[in-house]
C-alpha cells in the first residue's frame, strides 16, 4: 500500500452518529449527578457515625451485616 493512497475512512464509524442533547436531557443528567454526589456524601456521614458510636471493628461488623441484608433484598 502507498502512502498516497492511505487515508482513513470515518464514513462507517460507529460514532458518526452524534448523540444531541437537549437542555432537559442535560438538566436531567446534572440532577442525577447531584443525588448521587448527596447520597455519597450521606453515606460517609453515616460510616462515621457508626464508627464513632460503635467503634471502629463494630462498624465493621455492621456494614457487613447491613451489605448481607441489602444482597438479599436486592435478589
Amino acid at each position: 500500500m502507498s502512502y498516497h493512497n492511505a487515508s482513513l475512512n470515518f464514513s462507517r464509524s460507529p460514532y458518526k452518529h452524534n448523540v444531541v442533547l437537549n437542555e432537559k436531557s442535560l438538566h436531567e443528567i446534572q440532577m442525577q449527578l447531584m443525588i448521587k454526589q448527596e447520597l455519597r456524601l450521606r453515606y460517609i456521614q453515616l460510616m462515621n457515625d457508626a464508627q464513632n458510636i460503635l467503634g471502629r471493628e463494630e462498624a465493621i461488623d455492621l456494614i457487613k451485616e447491613s451489605e448481607v441484608i441489602w444482597e438479599k433484598l436486592s435478589a
